[in-house]
């Protein structure tokens, strides 16, 4: 049945590029282009659906088979485990009929992750800190994603206009106890709209939407007794009142976001986008009539800056975020009802990223230079605990391209190193149930607190069959270099075909 519905998806994404009309550019000449590094360089600018018709003048489409390896001798996160493959089957597509851009995206991933403790929870970064743990950790995780989505874009006279909407939906399982079954459903849409300014800008605004929810089961078949579950809140506090208890929980979050930016309209100039977002997510068990346990208040501001010309250009990126968790207290219950009776501000997360990209690049050659601020600040509030992290990180990376006749190879590399410039760490005494957690809390503080070195290098191979389309080959390999002669690989391959 997958199977079936992976074909379906595939075939639905990249069947209307062969009735859109014929690129102008073969398609090498699009790959080249694709290849350069100014291609990666904006990221922001494209979540307003409205500007998403300026992001490529030509239309490209691929469809493709990966296969992902993550490897660490130690975990960088312990609720996310060191160990990780997968491989996917994706398809997605980029099309210009006239004066309208339409674009897509499938995919399906199967995969399986290894070596989690202290999380039974999926998609730790909407979910967290209140995530249902248990101290011992299981088995493999086995992993199924679905993803698909699609928009349109176009302009009448002055006035731009666009629309998206995507859903991506989850399924993780174990078959050993502890044995969660997590589902997870994630809905996004976009609505923006824009007028040209002048000969050379475009001016515009969008609203995004999200709607999240996942499910949590979890449940022991061994005879010789369960594990205990806790359900964390930050740091190395849980909420003591329910821990053995309410196996059964479910999150659900909504976003809602507004974008504002002024985009060129041709290949060079200047690019200006600014995000602001709120999202909500509740915690409820289940168990105990869908009580509220907990409810995460996320807000978010994203800016992005950028001027570019033909052969070199500058970006910079900010990013700041508060996330605050609130704790309800219940009186004593009666009849399974506990009634609420207030309410605390208990966690604390406060981030803040800026960074500067230089790239200079000719038709063969590529350079961009980067450097960045990260800052991480967490506090909870009673019992009082505190981590702070902040760092600076250096990057180069170099990207060349040599076309040979109907073959194009794609080579790049680079190198980034963070240096760690403030850290501190305070927890509370825990109880022996949670000393394990405290523990791992401390290591993965250790690994943040000290510098870090990460090498990359990728080459892609592009054939061409025909002008129109092409196979691709594409190896891309990255090492990181961390504490306590920590070490960490990232690998992943795919074949590709390109029209």
């Amino acid at each position: 049945m997958k199977h079936a519905l992976i074909t379906v998806i595939i075939i639905a994404c990249a069947t209307p590029a062969a009735i859109a009309q014929p690129d102008t550019l073969a398609v090498l000449d699009r790959a080249v282009r694709e290849a350069q590094l100014s291609r990666t360089l904006l990221s922001l600018a494209w979540d307003n659906a409205a500007v998403k018709q300026l992001e490529r003048d030509y239309a490209l489409s691929e469809v493709s088979a990966q296969w992902q390896l993550r490897h660490e001798d130690e975990a960088l996160r312990t609720q996310v485990g060191n160990r990780e493959n997968a491989w996917t089957l994706q398809a997605q597509s980029y099309m210009k009929h006239h004066t309208a851009t339409l674009w897509g995206h499938a995919g399906y991933r199967n995969g399986r992750s290894h070596g989690a403790l202290w999380n039974e929870t999926s998609d730790l970064d909407v979910t967290h800190p209140y995530v249902l743990a248990d101290s011992v950790g299981g088995t493999a995780m086995k992993q199924e994603r679905y993803d698909f989505g699609g928009g349109y874009a176009d302009r009448r006279g002055a006035w731009l206009y666009g629309g998206s909407i995507g859903y991506t939906a989850g399924l993780y399982y174990r078959s050993s106890d502890p044995r969660p079954r997590n589902v997870t459903a994630d809905l996004h849409l976009q609505l923006g709209g824009g007028r040209v300014v002048g000969d050379r800008y475009a001016a515009a605004l969008g609203f995004n939407f999200k709607k999240y929810k996942q499910t949590n089961e979890v449940t022991f078949y061994s005879e010789m007794g369960n594990d205990k579950l806790f359900h964390l809140t930050g740091l190395s506090n849980d909420y003591g009142r329910f821990a053995g208890t309410a196996y059964n929980t479910y999150y659900k979050g909504y976003r809602y976001s507004a974008i504002a930016g002024l985009h060129t309209r041709r290949a060079r100039g200047l690019s200006l986008t600014v995000e602001g977002s709120r999202m909500t997510v509740d915690n409820v068990l289940t168990a105990f009539n869908k009580l509220p346990m907990a409810r995460i208040a996320h807000n978010q501001v994203d800016a992005e800056a950028a001027w570019l010309s033909e052969r070199w250009a500058v970006r910079a990126a900010f990013n700041a975020s508060r996330r605050v968790g609130t704790e309800n207290i219940f009186g004593d219950p009666a009849a399974t009802v506990y009634p609420k009776i207030g309410a605390l501000d208990m966690y604390h997360e406060n981030r803040l990223y800026a960074a500067v990209t230089g790239l200079w690049q000719t038709a063969a050659v590529g350079v961009q230079p980067m450097v960045a601020y990260r800052h991480l600040n967490v506090i909870y509030a009673d019992p009082q605990c505190r981590e702070l992290v902040n760092d600076m990180t250096l990057g180069l990376k170099l990207r060349g391209s040599l076309r040979a006749g109907r073959t194009l190879a794609v080579g790049t590399v680079g190198a980034t190193h963070t240096m760690v410039t403030d850290d501190a760490l305070m927890l509370n005494s825990v109880r022996g149930e949670l000393t394990g957690l405290q523990r791992a809390i401390e290591r993965d503080h250790d690994t943040m607190s000290h510098a870090a070195t990460q090498l990359h290098a990728a080459v892609a191979v592009t054939v061409a069959v025909n002008s129109r389309h092409a196979l691709r080959a594409a190896v891309d390999y990255a090492y990181g270099s961390y504490a306590h002669h920590n070490h960490t690989h990232n690998v992943t391959t795919s074949l590709s075909y390109v029209f």
